[in-house]
């Protein structure tokens, strides 16, 4: 492989005028600037020099014999220039499409490119034009949180303008601190409310979806995604077979779990809950204006979520096992809850007292 980072080559075309073409080594790749007869400037890349320099002996060789160029320099455009929504489609068909998180990593790639320039070329997105995504994030009241979900979509764009030549280097994006937040879980005297307002408005088959989430842990997703052949009540068991980590799991039920299950009719075929997202949504949000929350912000159905996890590890559930529970791939997740658990500090305070005790009777 040639080494040089230096190529020159000049030719005279038929129309008079000269064309000129520069192979230079940049990082992995080598570049070429050629400026044709008719004073179009190309700057395609190549993995290796041969490439770079066959290509520009493509052009010269037809510009010399006054052949059409146009497809070579379709290429080279192709190739090379390429804007921030191309790159963000060019992803999502190439990294997203079929996740199950597929809308909302496009969403966040859409707020990245619009904000930026959906024209504006990849090759002159660097860290100036990421920090005044940054700064227009921020103004619009978009928490870190919210801006690091953009950012990662962002960096996953880059990766692939990368890895496809679009680009030479990959700017430097720097992610926000984050604080952990608080965790919202129901108390029992909440949960009861919650349960008897669903019965009230007429609608007690929202109360066993309530119930079955909190004891099972289960996302709303899941739930919904069940068939009665995934609920085994002889055995006391739920099966997942599409949860968010891709991975499968089977879930133990409590006895107040199984009898909302027995209230449903359902087939093996059929959904145990016939209710669509749009009418969760609307129920449960009726309810929480008819039992005070509506300005509560984080009484979301995800909180029956956390409310599972937060019994669990207060009624001093191993962190292993709740994690297992819960189906968290990380346990990183499932610590968001150890604070709950004040007994084991406890423990470790009554240590301590023991072992002021040994000092004080040796003394």
């Amino acid at each position: 492989m040639r080494v040089a980072n230096e190529y020159h080559a000049h030719f005279q075309a038929t129309n008079g005028r000269k064309t000129m073409s520069v192979i230079r080594q940049r990082g992995r790749r080598y570049q070429v600037d050629y400026t044709t007869a008719n004073g179009v400037r190309l700057r395609p890349s190549f993995k290796t020099w041969e490439e770079a320099s066959d290509w520009v002996n493509t052009v010269t060789d037809r510009e010399r014999r006054g052949l059409d160029v146009s497809a070579e320099v379709s290429q080279a455009t192709n190739k090379l220039v390429v804007n921030m929504r191309t790159l963000a489609e060019e992803t999502l068909n190439r990294h997203w499409r079929g996740r199950k998180s597929e809308l909302s990593l496009w969403r966040n790639a859409k707020d990245c490119y619009v904000r930026i320039g959906p024209s504006v070329s990849v090759k002159d997105v660097r860290e100036a034009e990421i920090d005044q995504l940054v700064y227009e994030l921020e103004r619009d009241g978009k928490s870190n949180g919210t801006i690091n979900r953009r950012l990662a979509a962002l960096s996953v764009m880059f990766k692939h303008a990368y890895r496809r030549g679009y680009i030479d280097r990959m700017p430097m994006i720097e992610r926000k601190r984050e604080a952990q937040g608080r965790v919202r879980w129901l108390t029992e005297e909440e949960e009861t409310i919650m349960f008897r307002k669903f019965i009230e408005v007429g609608r007690p088959y929202m109360a066993d979806i309530c119930m079955i989430l909190i004891d099972t842990g289960m996302r709303t997703g899941e739930l919904f995604k069940l068939l009665g052949r995934d609920v085994d009540l002889d055995e006391g068991l739920v099966y997942l077979w599409d949860t968010k980590n891709g991975r499968s799991r089977s879930i133990p039920l409590t006895e107040r779990a199984i009898q909302a299950f027995k209230r449903q009719e359902y087939e093996t075929h059929t959904h145990p809950f016939n209710v669509t997202q749009d009418s969760w949504t609307h129920w449960w949000n009726r309810m929480k204006e008819l039992i005070g929350l509506k300005d509560d912000a984080q009484f979301v159905p995800h909180c029956l979520r956390h409310t599972c996890a937060s019994r669990l590890v207060q009624r001093g559930v191993d962190l292993r096992v709740v994690q297992e529970f819960l189906g968290h791939r990380s346990i990183q997740t499932t610590l968001r809850y150890a604070h709950l658990a004040p007994r084991d500090l406890e423990k470790a305070r009554d240590a301590l007292e023991t072992c002021d005790e040994l000092v004080t009777q040796t003394a």
